[in-house]
């Protein structure tokens, strides 16, 4: 297949997203499809990233370094380029995204399909007077436009796909999130006392909670210590909350380190993650599993499927640092047995791009 992947972001820019799409492209040429990315930001040009090339245009009046848009006029330009190059199918990604409405319009001003996969599990969650109430109606107009006139939709977790029928897709599949398979040829050391956050400083996040409730681990006699990994708005508070809280001395919060470095971080420990922000499906979850790891989470998506497949998944009753707490101090007293070799293989990226390849054929 011909396939055109129409998004609003994609490496060398940084995140969960980038990363799906990124393994995903690269998996889909791996098994002999031809793959073109169409996007926005920098560097603008044309690159050939392995076998996918990439398309990148100028992006027009950021919004929070999380929205931007095409130039007007995309949609015929893109629409041409479709017809021209003999495209198969459309992918696109996250339905507030410009670039999302522009694919699908063009596709099928093209005539050809888009698939359309939804990466949030709810609304834009910001304490910005302006961001949250703006990004609801993005959801309401652009957003419901994508779900409701893509021809397959997708969403990376059941709470996304849920989220995509309330907003507007007659019908939503769940197409999980993956993980590159581990590259560990030994057993890590078992250290469950090893406490690791990742993920953005941004308010919502957590990174405070997970101090809170590391100095309370302290504070009760438990030998806990940790790491903070990623970067963001609040990363000085971070910080200084640390030192205030008197954790300074045992966890460690380098800022954002290469991805490489995360799994070596999680390896063998446990990754903490108590974030109430609209969440698709964490892979960190997934990559502390792989690493012979644990995890210990607020009720997020995904984490039901992983802890009733066996997986050590450990979800507080409440997204509150009391909860997260004696989750914890449960927790490192009788640490959950690991997961069964093997069993972590159908979620890595191997598995799933097989998967999407036989969607975007049955569209």
């Amino acid at each position: 297949m011909r396939i055109a992947f129409v998004v609003n972001t994609y490496p060398p820019r940084l995140g969960g997203l980038e990363q799906h799409l990124f393994h995903l492209t690269q998996g889909l040429t791996d098994v002999g499809h031809d793959v073109t990315v169409l996007t926005i930001g920098s560097p603008m040009g044309q690159r050939q990233d392995g076998k996918v090339a990439v398309l990148t245009g100028r992006a027009n009046f950021p919004v929070a370094d999380v929205i931007s848009f095409p130039h007007l006029g995309s949609r015929r330009r893109i629409t041409t380029f479709l017809r021209e190059g003999n495209f198969d199918v459309v992918s696109v990604h996250t339905r507030f995204f410009p670039m999302s409405f522009v694919g699908v319009r063009a596709a099928h001003a093209a005539g050809i399909p888009a698939v359309h996969t939804e990466h949030g599990s709810g609304f834009v969650a910001s304490n910005s007077p302006i961001i949250g109430p703006a990004s609801k109606i993005v959801d309401l107009t652009l957003g419901r436009y994508v779900l409701h006139h893509a021809d397959r939709v997708l969403g990376v977790s059941q709470e996304a796909a849920d989220f995509a029928e309330r907003l507007g897709a007659p019908n939503a599949d769940v197409f999980y999130n993956a993980i590159t398979p581990s590259e560990a040829t030994t057993s890590p050391v078992d250290r469950p006392g090893h406490l690791v956050f990742v993920g953005r400083m941004v308010p919502g996040k957590g990174w405070d909670t997970y101090l809170e409730a590391v100095a309370n681990l302290r504070a009760q006699g438990h030998e806990v210590d940790g790491e903070m990994l990623g970067a963001g708005a609040d990363l000085d508070a971070a910080r200084a909350l640390a030192k205030k809280l008197g954790v300074d001395g045992v966890v460690a919060i380098p800022g954002r380190v290469p991805a490489d470095q995360v799994r070596r971080s999680l390896a063998g420990a446990t990754l903490v993650n108590p974030t109430v922000l609209s969440e698709g499906f964490q892979t960190t979850m997934l990559e502390a599993i792989a690493e012979s790891g644990r995890v210990v989470t607020f009720p997020v998506p995904g984490a039901e499927v992983l802890r009733d497949a066996g997986m050590p998944v450990i979800i507080t009753g409440e997204r509150t640092t009391q909860s997260l707490t004696q989750a914890l101090e449960g927790y490192v007293r009788q640490p959950p047995a690991l997961a069964a070799p093997g069993l972590i293989d159908a979620w890595t990226w191997p598995h799933r791009v097989r998967e999407y390849a036989a969607i975007l054929d049955d569209v």
